[in-house]
């Protein structure tokens, strides 16, 4: 690692703190902030509520529960602070309102017997049409309602803190979701919970959240294995004539414009788990997806969307834990909708495809991400980034930091142009101007980093600094079809090989204090 001296250096303050989209309500108020430039003598941080100590974290976000009160002010900053206990100057001030008491539509009031057996779809949509703007529709603890699929509104909270489970019968879900204008498969299955519009931003603030579960279905949580579907997604197969492209993601949010997903446990995904398309202002926070071995249960997918917050979730899935998407060939290219303005932070990824997944749907580009504090432990991949040779776009100003990975099953840090497209080409797909630093690979499968572009669309500059891979059974690092590529105070040991890089095929690569060097 780069030595770094930090003797008589003045503590920086946190930068940009702020309450994310719709990350408040009567009883709570969820804070983040930013690390400054210079955080190495950083160990925590102290939040302030009205001048007073309200708590400490090594985090980067906050939660106020116990002193809210509905409907009143409230002013709040962040310091800094380090080893030796002394602390930064503050942070910006976040003045924010609790909302007032929110008004509560109990589905129990409108018919839902929630026993687990009795189908209570009709009466909890009837609770959504009964909701008035701001209001929300509340599913109460220690009851399961038994639902087909269920349509929100604009301006409402659906708050489960009982157990929401969905039918196992394919005719319970209307086969109309639309992910994209030109996905070849045609429609999937609409889901369990749906934000939906093609109106995009038409739908605003909607909150999905509580202290409960959504199940899919039936199934037993963990008993799935080999990557098999639920019972609902072969239900649905079969509904589609075999077609099993068509299944149902679980919740379901397409061009929102303020959207908040929190505190819920999320399993038994007919196919993926939460994916949301053409929408912005959005919060995924404090959920926990289990869907290990599920067939293609991802755990979040961002899709052409912007100006994203998820942070703070425990994945194990049964394919990418998070999954980012901008649209294939050349179809996606001509539209246009780049997924941008993303920052995840404070995640725990594991045994999913990949921690964080750029692609392979890449051809509006994803841009203006920041990953940072995440643990990825047993995922196939890392770091994960994938195109193709007609997928288009790729990936470029990404920010990878103070990330941990261990026990990954393949590559740890992952940049490759060989996955496949059946879609109309949109050219190659390229990642560019993207730094990974401050990272540590321990015990990888394959190789700890593994850079592979394309003939003529070579990846191109990347920085990799202060990175440690201990263990990578094939090797350190493998480089092909790349370009000014930096390694910075990179350490490879206990590897068999520690640099496989294809001389013909790779130009301007630089190696600064690396051990051992190429």
């Amino acid at each position: 690692m780069e030595a770094e001296s930090n003797a008589g250096v003045a503590i920086a303050p946190p930068q940009d703190a702020m309450v994310p989209p719709l990350a408040v309500d009567d009883s709570s108020i969820t804070l983040i902030w930013s690390k400054p430039d210079n955080y190495a003598n950083i160990v925590g941080y102290n939040v302030y509520q009205d001048g007073s100590l309200a708590g400490n974290t090594r985090k980067l976000f906050y939660t106020a529960k116990e002193s809210i009160e509905p409907g009143k002010a409230y002013a709040f900053y962040v310091t800094a602070v380090d080893a030796s206990g002394t602390e930064s100057e503050p942070s910006n001030k976040i003045e924010v309102s609790a909302l007032p008491k929110i008004e509560t539509f109990d589905v129990t009031d409108y018919g839902a017997v929630g026993d687990g057996k009795t189908v209570d779809t009709i009466a909890i949509q009837r609770a959504i049409y009964a909701c008035t703007k701001g209001g929300k529709v509340y599913l109460p603890k220690g009851m399961t309602f038994l639902s087909g699929a269920l349509f929100l509104k604009g301006d409402m909270t659906f708050q489960i803190d009982g157990t929401l489970q969905g039918i196992d019968d394919a005719a319970h879900y209307p086969l109309a979701s639309t992910r994209f204008t030109y996905y070849r498969s045609g429609n999937n299955f609409m889901g369990l919970i749906n934000a939906y519009t093609v109106t995009y931003g038409s739908l605003k603030n909607i909150r999905i959240c509580g202290s409960g579960t959504v199940s899919g279905g039936s199934d037993t949580v963990g008993t799935i294995r080999g990557h098999q579907n639920t019972i609902l997604g072969e239900n649905q197969v079969k509904a589609s004539y075999g077609d099993g492209s068509d299944r149902a993601d679980m919740i379901v949010a397409k061009g929102i414009d303020g959207l908040y997903i929190g505190g819920l446990k999320l399993v038994n995904p007919a196919m993926h788990t939460v994916f949301i398309t053409y929408s912005k202002n959005i919060t995924v926070e404090g959920i926990d997806v289990d869907t290990y071995d599920i067939h293609n249960a991802d755990g979040i997918n961002l899709c052409t969307s912007e100006s994203a917050y998820i942070f703070n979730c425990v994945l194990d899935t049964g394919d990418d834990c998070i999954n980012f998407n901008a649209g294939v060939g050349a179809d996606g290219v001509k539209e246009g909708y780049s997924t941008k303005h993303v920052r995840v932070f404070n995640c725990v990824c594991k045994r999913g495809h990949g921690g964080a997944v750029f692609g392979s749907f890449t051809a509006a580009w994803f841009q203006d991400f920041l990953v940072e504090d995440c643990l990825f432990d047993g995922t196939d991949r890392g770091l994960r980034f994938k195109t193709g040779l007609k997928q288009g776009g790729g990936a470029k100003n990404i920010l990878c930091r103070d990330i941990e990975m261990k026990n990954i099953v393949k590559d740890a840090i992952f940049f490759d142009s060989t996955y496949g497209c059946s879609y109309p080409s949109g050219g190659a797909g390229q990642f560019k101007d993207i730094i990974v630093k401050n990272v540590t690979c321990t015990d990888t499968g394959q190789y700890g980093i593994y850079i592979n572009g394309s003939p003529g669309t070579e990846h191109d500059n990347i920085t990799l600094q202060n990175v440690t891979i201990d263990k990578a059974k094939k090797g350190g690092a493998y480089l092909k079809h790349c370009r000014n590529i930096k390694f910075n105070y990179v350490t490879i040991k206990n590897c068999k090989t520690s640099w496989a890089i294809d001389a013909e095929t790779t130009t301007g690569l630089e190696f600064n204090n690396c051990t051992p060097e190429p």
